[in-house]
């Protein structure tokens, strides 16, 4: 029975055959979309005799509902992430930062923040930028 739900699956819905394909499908390999066509495809293809029991489908069913509360919740979670790492760098405005970069270490008054196209964060010290995450050390300036 698994085997013939697992090729009607696979031909409604072939996998993703490159690693760079399956990385665009959000970094997992199993979809909603897949779980509610391999949920569709063990209810057309049960057994008449011995059907599902109604328990397992609303089992099944909740798992689905969980799996989409998750998934929101990341994505909810991963944007709260990124803002506050856009106000964690408008912080070190205007003051004295030490960054450990490329074997150096540069000291100065934080200039600016800036956001590129890409949404890359970097601060502005003696007119170069640096990634907020190299900074070492932060303090205030003097007089």
């Amino acid at each position: 029975m698994i085997e013939a739900i697992a090729a009607a699956q696979s031909n409604q819905n072939p996998r993703p055959s490159s690693l760079a394909e399956q990385s665009d499908r959000s970094g997992s390999y199993m979809q909603m979309d897949d779980f509610l066509q391999l949920l569709t495809s063990q209810i057309s293809n049960q057994d008449p005799l011995e059907p599902m029991k109604d328990t397992e489908f609303i089992s099944q069913m909740a798992n689905i509902a969980s799996l989409e509360q998750m998934q929101q919740f990341t994505k909810g979670f991963e944007s709260f992430a990124d803002s506050q790492k856009d106000m964690v760098a408008q912080a070190y405005l205007g003051r004295i930062v030490s960054i450990s970069s490329e074997g150096t270490e540069v000291s100065g008054l934080v200039e600016s923040v800036e956001k590129s196209e890409d949404g890359k964060i970097s601060v502005l010290v003696s007119g170069k930028g640096y990634d907020p995450k190299d900074i070492v050390r932060v303090s205030l300036p003097q007089g």
